[in-house]
């Protein structure tokens, strides 16, 4: 049995007594006895609801590596062989309550330092894990020191990230955080070519900024564009199909970003 994180007692709670079905990126074929329909990254709005656009990033891996590898901007095409001399290498791993614990310990850190982060989807990915469509990836060093994580949502031949976490740390010197920097991108491209290899069509870099005026969400826009790709829209709409779900959506709109994504998890470091 894989290791299931434990999302909070009130998200828990939430599940067991209204009945949620989430789908990412089509419409399912056939609906459970639920109360909400969740529906994640649809190529189109759905009819009638409010929906959430999400703008985001799209690479065609059915092309050949080749190509894929052409499409990448010369100057990290640069970065990534330099990371790749000095030793960097991207792998998968399996989520083991170690590995859970130490991709907890990297969110957190990224949480003190940046305060807009955005919460860490527990309760979602404790859902994925139990239907086989999560994936956990690293960098390490030549010294095995893990320097970046990915996590994924695999479906319907298409990867989308979750989440993405780098051992950034200011009080460090430019030499660590320039080679955590250059492991981040060939870290992406590993995972372009193990999804590949795997079959999956599509690989989704998880949303890109479209906007003008906060330059941090730019600059990522930006990395973001440097693996080639193109831009594509897709939405988020959440639909209510009986009155308890009706009911549960007024509730949940009432509560925070932590609480709906199933946190803050216990033993949060200080």
């Amino acid at each position: 049995m894989p290791f299931v994180p434990k999302a909070s007692f009130l998200w828990r709670m939430y599940r067991l007594l209204v009945r949620t079905q989430v789908e990412f990126f089509a419409m399912p074929e056939t609906l459970s006895f639920a109360d909400v329909l969740k529906l994640c990254n649809l190529p189109m709005p759905f009819p009638d609801l409010p929906n959430e656009s999400c703008p985001t990033i799209l690479i065609d891996l059915s092309v050949p590596e080749e190509d894929l590898w052409n499409a990448v901007e010369a100057k990290s095409r640069k970065v990534i062989r330099q990371a790749a001399r000095e030793g960097v290498t991207g792998e998968r791993i399996e989520l083991t309550e170690q590995n859970w614990n130490a991709f907890l310990s990297a969110y957190w850190k990224l949480r003190r330092r940046k305060e807009n982060a955005g919460a860490l989807g527990i309760g979602q990915i404790g859902e994925l894990i139990a239907q086989g469509r999560f994936v956990l990836t690293v960098s390490r060093d030549a010294n095995g020191n893990v320097l970046s994580w990915h996590s994924y949502v695999l479906a319907h031949g298409r990867a989308r990230m979750l989440n993405t976490m780098s051992d950034i740390d200011p009080s460090r010197d430019t030499h660590w955080n320039n080679l955590v920097g250059r492991a981040n991108r060939l870290h992406h491209w590993q995972d372009m070519l193990q999804f590949k290899r795997d079959g999956v069509r599509n690989y989704d870099l998880g949303g890109v900024y479209r906007g003008t005026d906060d330059q941090e969400q730019l600059n990522i826009a930006r990395f973001k564009q440097s693996f080639g790709g193109r831009f594509v829209d897709t939405f988020d709409a959440v639909l209510p199909l009986t009155l308890k779900g009706r009911l549960a959506l007024s509730l949940v709109a009432r509560m925070g970003a932590e609480a709906r994504a199933g946190g803050p998890a216990s033993g949060v470091p200080a």
